[in-house]
């Protein structure tokens, strides 16, 4: 199978958006990274210097759009690959913030 994928254009930001196997049919990959918290905006605005290619968008990861990139450590975080930590409510990303909560039954839910 075949996905889209984004990466953040930000200097040393490892953060990489793959499609999801279960997206709902008919919706847009552009849609998706826009909900998951990825900013696309042309190229020249994302990246100082780049030369102007108005048809070129760039993209951050939310982590670096919210200031808290850039993600540096990979992991199991389906929004940005980001590195999670084992927290009371689930597993929560150090760098997007995104939490999963646990699986029912697992023996770490609260």
């Amino acid at each position: 199978m075949i996905r889209d994928a984004v990466t953040c254009d930000r200097d040393g930001c490892m953060a990489v958006y793959l499609e999801r196997d279960d997206m709902p049919e008919g919706t847009e990959f552009e849609d998706a990274i826009e909900a998951a918290g990825w900013v696309s905006r042309p190229a020249v605005l994302v990246l100082p210097g780049h030369p102007d290619a108005p048809d070129v968008l760039g993209h951050l990861c939310p982590a670096c759009a919210a200031g808290r990139g850039p993600v540096l450590e990979l992991g199991e975080c389906p929004t940005c690959t980001g590195r999670t930590t084992h927290l009371p409510q689930g597993e929560t990303c150090e760098y997007c913030g995104t939490k999963l909560a646990f699986p029912l039954g697992d023996p770490r839910e609260n």
